[in-house]
Formats: C-alpha cells, structure tokens, sequence
C-alpha cells in the first residue's frame, strides 16, 4: 500500500515537472524561468528517490535482521541479531540522513549563486514535491470508498 502511495508520489513528480516546464515555456517564453523551475524541480525529484530508497533500505535490513557486525564475545552474548540490526540502522541513518541533506544543500546553494536563474520559478520547482503529495491525497480521497478499503485491507 505505501509503495504504491510513494511510486504514485514519483509518478506524479514527473509529470508536475513536465507540465510546469511546458507551462514556463508558453507563458514566460523565456528559457531561464524553464530551467529556474525545471532544476528546482528535478533536485527534489531526486532527493525524494534518494530518500525513499535510503528508508526502504533501512528497513528492509532492519526486518530481515541485517547483517551483525564483528563484537567482542559478551557484547554479542547481550545483544540479539535484532537489537544488533537496528543499533547499525540507526548509525547508519544518523550518518547517511545528515550527508544527503548537505548534498541538498550544496546543489541548491550552487544553483542560486552561479545558476541564471529566476528565484520564484526556482521555489515553485523546489515546491513540486509538496504539489505532488497534495495532488496523491486529493485523488485517494475521491476515490470511491470500497476501492480505498480493497487497497489498504480495510
């Protein structure tokens, strides 16, 4: 159900980028507001992927029971596979999380400051991500009540 909702998110990602582009395109006639919106846009579309893959990753590790790193013999004794998935998870999502953001950051900073860009059209693109999970609700929510239930086991 969640992967569904989240590829639906990425689905609908693109196609607010395309439309935004081409929208860009006819009204302001400009190549710079299309590349201000289309690179913020993109950015997030990454940065979604990015972090949806990141989590699946984590606990898909985490529900299998990932991989327990080398410990001394009591410290391995005290803690279960478990216990031992979810404290490397946890490093690793204190280590990861943090370094993505900075790379999201870092572009953004980059594309600002040497990009020709049009800051609003770069915002309205950075927003698409919000615009698509807007977009995700509005459909689930007018969709007929027996087909949420059959989608989400109700």
């Amino acid at each position: 159900m969640q992967e569904e909702m989240l590829t639906e998110i990425e689905r609908i990602n693109v196609i607010v980028l395309a439309i935004g582009c081409l929208a860009a395109t006819v009204i302001m006639r400009e190549f710079r507001y299309v590349f201000s919106f289309g690179v913020g846009s993109a950015i997030m579309t990454l940065n979604f992927r990015f972090l949806r893959k990141g989590m699946e990753k984590v606990f898909q590790k985490v529900q299998q029971g990932g991989e327990p790193p080398a410990l001394d013999g009591n410290e391995a004794q005290a803690l279960d596979r478990n216990q031992l998935a979810k404290r490397l998870n946890k490093k690793a999502l204190m280590i990861k999380l943090p370094l993505k953001f900075l790379a999201l950051v870092t572009a953004v900073i980059l594309v600002v400051l040497y990009g020709d860009i049009n800051v609003i059209f770069f915002l309205i693109g950075l927003s698409t991500v919000f615009i698509s999970i807007l977009l995700s609700q509005i459909s689930f929510a007018l969709k007929p009540a027996d087909e949420r239930s059959k989608q989400h086991g109700a």
